[in-house]
C-alpha cells in the first residue's frame, strides 16, 4: 500500500489553497484535483477503503510524492489517531496565521455563504463564553455534504492552534511536523516554498505559476448570489448536467467556482471590535500561544502583538 507522502493539515482560512495551489503542479508531486477531499475524517477506514480512495484520486503509485491538503484535519481532536494509525510515516504540514485575522476571515466566510448574521462583536463575545467554548472544542467538523453548514461554532476554537496541534505532537514526530505562517508566505514566498520543499525531501527552488500570489482571498460577500446557486441547483437538467461530469472534475470545479466567487468584496474590512472585547480576545489567545510555544514551536511573526499582553 501506498500511503500519502505528506498531508497539509490547516488551519483553515490560513492560505492551504495557496500551498495546493504550488505544490499540484510540482513535477515529483501529485495531487487530487480537488482539494478538500476528505478521507480521514470517518472512523473504521482502513488499508482496503484507502487503496480505493487512492485510486480514484491518485492513480497507480510512482515514484512522485502522493500529498493531500484538507484543513479541517487539524480541527478534528481525532484525526491525528486516525492519519498516525494509518500512515505513521506521513509527514504533517501546518500553516498559521494571527489568529484574530484567521476567526474574521472565518466569520466572513460564513457571512458571505449566509450562514451567520450576527455582528462579528456579538458572534465573539458567545464563542468566548466558557461553556459554549468548551463544547465547540468537541463538536464534529461539518462536511457540507448537502449545501453549506454553518460553522459559526467554531470562530474562535479552530484559531486555538496550541490545542489543536496537540494531537500532532503526540502522534508524529518533530522530524515529520513542519509548522508555516502565511505571513512568511506573504513576505518571503520563496523562501517559505523552498523550506516545504526541502522539507519534503525535494531539491528547493521551484517556482510554480502561483508563486507570491493569494490564490484564495476571500471577501466578504459573493460574485453571484447564493439564492441563485440554490434555484440552479434545484433545476432537474442543470443537476443531470452536473452529476455526468466526472467526480474528480467536478470537484475540481465546485472548488474554482467558490474561489472565483468568493472574492466578492464587502463594507467590511475590519473586525471593528470594541476595545474591551478586543483585548478580552488577545488575553485568549495569549494563553494558547503561550502553549504552542511551550510545545517547541518556532514563535510565530505575530507573537509580540500577543506576548506584550
Amino acid at each position: 500500500m501506498k500511503s500519502l507522502d505528506f498531508l497539509i493539515v490547516g488551519a483553515q482560512k490560513c492560505a492551504t489553497t495557496t500551498l495546493f495551489e504550488q505544490l499540484r503542479v510540482h513535477p515529483d508531486i501529485v495531487m487530487p484535483l480537488e482539494k478538500e477531499v476528505p478521507f480521514f475524517t470517518e472512523t473504521g477506514l482502513g488499508r482496503e477503503e484507502w487503496a480505493a480512495f487512492a485510486d480514484h484520486h491518485f492513480g497507480p503509485p510512482g515514484k512522485r510524492l502522493w500529498g493531500k491538503a484538507t484543513p479541517q484535519y487539524l480541527c478534528d481532536p481525532s484525526a491525528a489517531e486516525r492519519i498516525a494509525a494509518l500512515m505513521p510515516d506521513t509527514k504533517i504540514v501546518v500553516i498559521l496565521r494571527d489568529p484574530i485575522e484567521r476567526s474574521w476571515s472565518h466569520y466572513r466566510m460564513d457571512r458571505r455563504r449566509g450562514t451567520e448574521d450576527r455582528p462579528f462583536a456579538d458572534a465573539v463575545r458567545d464563542l468566548l463564553q466558557p461553556e459554549t467554548a468548551a463544547r465547540n472544542r468537541t463538536l464534529p467538523v461539518p462536511l457540507h455534504e448537502d449545501g453549506f453548514e454553518s460553522e459559526s461554532a467554531f470562530h474562535v476554537a479552530w484559531s486555538e492552534y496550541g490545542r489543536s496541534l496537540a494531537p500532532y505532537l503526540e502522534h508524529f514526530g518533530p522530524d515529520q511536523l513542519l509548522v508555516l505562517y502565511l505571513e512568511d508566505l506573504a513576505s518571503n514566498p520563496t523562501e517559505t516554498l523552498d523550506r516545504l520543499l526541502v522539507f519534503l525531501g525535494l531539491e528547493a527552488g521551484f517556482r510554480p505559476p502561483a508563486l507570491g500570489k493569494v490564490v484564495h482571498a476571500g471577501g466578504g460577500g459573493n460574485r453571484i448570489p447564493h439564492g441563485a446557486r440554490v434555484w440552479l441547483r434545484e433545476r432537474a437538467l442543470v443537476r443531470k448536467l452536473w452529476h455526468a461530469v466526472p467526480d474528480a472534475r467536478r470537484g475540481r470545479m465546485r472548488f474554482l467556482y467558490e474561489r472565483w466567487n468568493g472574492a466578492g468584496k464587502s463594507q467590511e474590512e475590519s473586525p471593528g471590535l470594541p476595545v474591551e472585547l478586543q483585548s478580552t480576545l488577545e488575553r485568549h489567545f495569549a494563553a494558547d500561544l503561550d502553549r504552542l510555544l511551550r510545545a517547541g514551536i518556532e514563535p510565530p511573526p505575530w507573537a509580540d502583538r500577543y506576548l506584550a499582553i
